[in-house]
């Protein structure tokens, strides 16, 4: 039984890893792999910003392969309570994904079933997760640290 399990989740990570090569070939957009399987890209802004984004596979539970886009926005400073709940009331505004917390960082992030994935939806919340983590960044954190 766990030798199936490693079969799956081995061949459920080519699946993935083909589907990034096929994203980073067809929108010429660089990716590093770490050593769990996550990959991350760092997307340019004409602004003169940038924006890190972690991608990862996981399942959700009913066992369905889901995409998870990550981007930080920054680490929690206590004197901002306002700014913190104007994230939180922007969460019903967002076209895609949602201001989390991730121990003590804020982040933004959206998930997308893998079944479902187009290269074309791939890269419009790629490119909106990191524009829009990009824009609260500076915004609430006054830098471009992420």
């Amino acid at each position: 039984m766990i030798k199936s399990i490693t079969i799956q989740g081995a061949v459920e990570m080519e699946i993935f890893d083909g589907f990034i090569s096929a994203i980073a070939s067809e929108f010429k957009i660089q990716f590093h792999k770490d050593s769990q399987g996550s990959y991350t890209t760092n997307l340019e802004f004409e602004n003169n910003r940038s924006q890190e984004v972690l991608i990862t596979l996981s399942k959700d539970e009913s066992g369905d392969r889901i995409i998870n886009y990550y981007s930080i926005i920054g680490k929690l400073k206590k004197d901002l309570c306002e700014l913190y709940k104007y994230t939180l009331q922007l969460n019903a505004t967002l076209e895609y994904g949602a201001v989390a917390l991730l121990n003590d960082t804020v982040i933004l992030r959206d998930s997308i079933l893998l079944e479902d994935c187009d290269p074309m939806r791939f890269m419009k919340s790629l490119t909106y997760i990191a524009a829009k983590a990009d824009e609260l960044e500076e915004l609430l954190m006054n830098d471009n640290v992420y």
